[in-house]
C-alpha cells in the first residue's frame, strides 16, 4: 500500500469515528428513529456484510488483500481487525473472520452500491434509488456531511460522505452493536 492510501484510510477512519465520537447519541438517534430501509441485497461490488474474508469467492474477488499495519494497537480497544488493498478496507470481526464493514478507498471511483451509487454520484442520485427515509449527520467544524439508511431487522447501515453535492465515500456495515470500539480513558 503506498503512503497515500494509508494517510486516506486514516483520514476516512477518523472521520468516522470522529463523526460517532463528537455527537454518538445524536447520531445513534437519528438512525434508530429513521424508517427502516430494506438493505437486504445490497453489496458493494457484490461483496455483501457477513461475507467471510476466509472464504475462497471472497479471496478470488479481492486480490492483495493486507492486514492493516495498525491491527496491533488497537487490539485491546475494538472486536475487529481491518483489512485492505487498493480498493476497499474491510471490518473483520478477529474471532469469526466475518466481514463486518466494507468501505471504498479515496482512489476508487468505480466501485458501487447495488443501485449503481459511486464516487461522484449526486446525493440526489442517492434519495431517488434508496428512498426518502434516511438520517442525515453534519459536523461543520470538521466538514462532515453524511446521509445514511439503516435496515432495522438486519442492524444494517449504508452510509454515504458527501461534500454536500456528490458522493466522496461509502460504507455498508453492520449497525449498532456488531462493531465494538473501547476508547482509553
Amino acid at each position: 500500500m503506498t503512503l497515500k492510501h494509508i494517510l486516506f484510510f486514516c483520514s476516512f477512519t477518523w472521520l468516522l469515528f470522529f463523526a460517532a465520537a463528537c455527537s454518538n447519541q445524536t447520531m445513534e438517534e437519528a438512525k434508530k428513529e429513521v424508517a427502516s430501509t430494506d438493505l437486504t441485497d445490497e453489496h458493494i461490488d457484490g461483496m455483501k456484510v457477513g461475507m467471510f474474508i476466509t472464504d475462497e469467492a471472497f479471496l478470488k474477488q479481492n486480490r492483495a488483500v493486507e492486514p492493516y499495519p495498525a491491527n496491533d494497537h488497537y487490539a485491546n480497544q475494538r472486536n475487529y481487525d481491518q483489512y485492505w488493498n487498493e480498493d476497499f478496507i474491510w471490518s473483520v470481526d478477529r474471532q469469526t473472520m466475518e466481514v463486518l464493514q466494507i468501505r471504498i478507498l479515496e482512489e476508487n471511483d468505480t466501485s458501487a452500491s447495488s443501485k449503481a451509487i459511486k464516487r461522484g454520484s449526486p446525493i440526489e442520485d442517492i434519495i431517488t434509488r434508496y428512498g426518502e427515509h434516511y438520517y442525515t449527520y453534519e459536523d461543520h467544524e470538521q466538514s462532515i456531511f453524511m446521509i445514511g439508511y439503516v435496515d432495522h431487522q438486519n442492524n444494517l447501515d449504508l452510509s454515504f460522505i458527501h461534500d454536500e453535492e456528490n458522493v466522496t465515500g461509502f460504507s455498508l456495515g453492520y449497525d449498532f452493536d456488531r462493531m465494538k470500539w473501547e476508547t482509553e480513558e
